[in-house]
């Protein structure tokens, strides 16, 4: 697959800052003009989104807008209030060879578009490092919205708060300082970077931390998933390696929960009563690749209104958003089509909820699930990593994952569907669906393993003295507040 390399980019952060000593120092050095007190404020997100971006990887680019309607300063997801003036400054850069700037594009006849794509040049680079810009601690603004609400074109809209709203960003916000206040890492992860199959290289951006919640279709009833973390970017095979102030992890996740849920839906508690492999079709060969396409068929299906238009999502999917994981499709070795018909004539009993417009999304269902393990977790202090379905944890207390994931299916389900799910089968990510039960690790396995290593070691005392001196950095006052409406 042929890499372009300024589909390498993330897209800026508007409620990124650095400290304004730094931004002050960049904007008389590189001569800028203009008024300076307006042009400090704008100049601290673009540092910042420019010096992290870089940090994470040289080659990385960062998408901006360069349509003034884009940028609204009274709005809720607007922390820092920059206008359109905004604009002038990123122009302003490009023209002093400040900033290496592409111009984004749209093709109204195919519908392929691109946003503008900046980096900064060696002069800037030059510049920041004379200034100790590295020195400098990233900061996101601590009334930073948690909360968003997205339309049908998946733009972020603004909204009145509910009760309901305010009392689930109070929760987010608790968690956010949780996980502010806890060092996530992985030490052994290649500082190279990953190569990934598109070409990419992916690296770890440790200062990325914050969740949100995002919702979709002009609805708080839309998704609501968690997103945020460069946990949820690591590719699979280098989770395992993550670690919470320096005790390593387990991932947790629920066995095909969609399809346990749209049982649920239609009445039937699919473990207990039906018992087979969901994602196992007949007369077909089974891999983990195909399992994957099929949990996104799931939840294509349930959202598209026809099966043409399911058909049309997948392609888009598989082609673009998600073409790092299905990197080995091609439809000339697969019928996708007949994919999709096998698997929905295989689950006859809840064909009712594929190709037609849902009161809600199956995710916003999963959302819910996630909402009550990562308060449960937060409220007793201890961080939770989630990846939408799967959780990551100390592994020391994997069975109290394990019970608050069970019991977290279960409320929900009785909370939306009056029903209780009986049976729930967790284990290990990526591990098949039989003998669960023998992969709990219990207490005397952990003091056995304390026992027979030097807990004591080098290595552990060091691992301690990190975490240790991250919290002393961090400080054990929160940082985020609720944002305002």
């Amino acid at each position: 697959m042929t890499h372009n390399p300024l589909d390498h980019s993330y897209l800026l952060d508007i409620n990124l800052t650095v400290h304004a000593e730094l931004a002050d120092k960049f904007y008389d050095a590189s001569e800028l003009g203009g008024y300076k007190n307006k042009r400090l404020t704008q100049l601290q997100v673009l540092l910042a989104n420019l010096i992290s971006n870089h940090q994470t990887d040289p080659d990385l680019y960062t998408s901006v807008s360069l349509d003034n309607s884009h940028y609204k300063p009274h709005s809720r997801y607007n922390s820092h209030s920059i206008g359109k003036g905004f604009i002038n400054l990123i122009r302003d850069l490009a023209e002093g060879d400040w900033l290496e700037l592409h111009k984004g594009f749209i093709d109204r006849t195919s519908g392929i578009s691109r946003l503008t794509r900046i980096k900064p040049t060696d002069k800037t680079l030059k510049l920041l490092e004379d200034l100790q810009a590295y020195s400098h601690l990233i900061a996101r603004a601590p009334n930073t919205e948690c909360i968003i609400k997205r339309d049908e074109d998946k733009k972020d809209i603004e909204y009145i708060d509910t009760q309901e709203n305010i009392q689930d960003r109070a929760h987010l916000t608790a968690y956010n300082n949780l996980l502010h206040k806890t060092l996530i890492d992985h030490p052994d992860f290649p500082t190279e970077g990953v190569p990934l199959k598109d070409g990419r290289t992916f690296k770890i951006n440790k200062s990325d931390k914050f969740v949100r919640r995002i919702y979709n279709n002009s609805s708080f009833e839309w998704n609501g998933r968690y997103y945020g973390g460069w946990w949820q970017r690591t590719p699979k095979a280098y989770r395992s390696g993550i670690q919470l102030n320096g005790s390593p992890t387990c991932e947790i996740d629920f066995s095909a929960i969609h399809m346990v849920l749209l049982y649920a839906i239609a009445g039937i508690d699919y473990w207990n009563d039906i018992g087979t492999d969901p994602y196992l079709l007949d007369d077909f060969e089974q891999s983990d690749e195909i399992r994957s396409l099929l949990k996104v068929i799931v939840l294509v299906a349930v959202n598209a209104e026809s099966r043409k238009q399911a058909l049309k999502a997948l392609r888009y999917k598989i082609r673009t958003t998600d073409r790092e994981e299905f990197g080995w499709f091609t439809e000339g070795d697969y019928d996708l089509e007949d994919i999709l018909n096998r698997f929905v004539q295989k689950h006859e009993p809840i064909k009712s909820s594929f190709f037609k417009s849902n009161t809600f999304s199956v995710m916003y269902i999963d959302a819910q699930i996630a909402e009550y393990i990562i308060n449960h977790f937060t409220g007793q202090g201890i961080p939770v990593l989630a990846i939408h379905d799967s959780f990551l944890i100390d592994q020391i207390i994997e069975g109290d994952l394990r019970s608050v994931m069970e019991n977290a299916c279960n409320t929900v389900s009785l909370k939306l569907f009056k029903r209780s799910i009986k049976e729930t089968k967790v284990g290990y990510e990526g591990s098949d669906l039989t003998g669960f039960t023998h992969l709990i690790r219990t207490d005397r396995d952990f003091m056995l393993d304390i026992l027979y290593h030097n807990y004591f070691s080098e290595e552990k005392v060091q691992r301690r003295k990190e975490v240790e001196d991250y919290k002393q950095l961090v400080g054990k006052q929160d940082y985020y507040y609720p944002a305002k409406s």
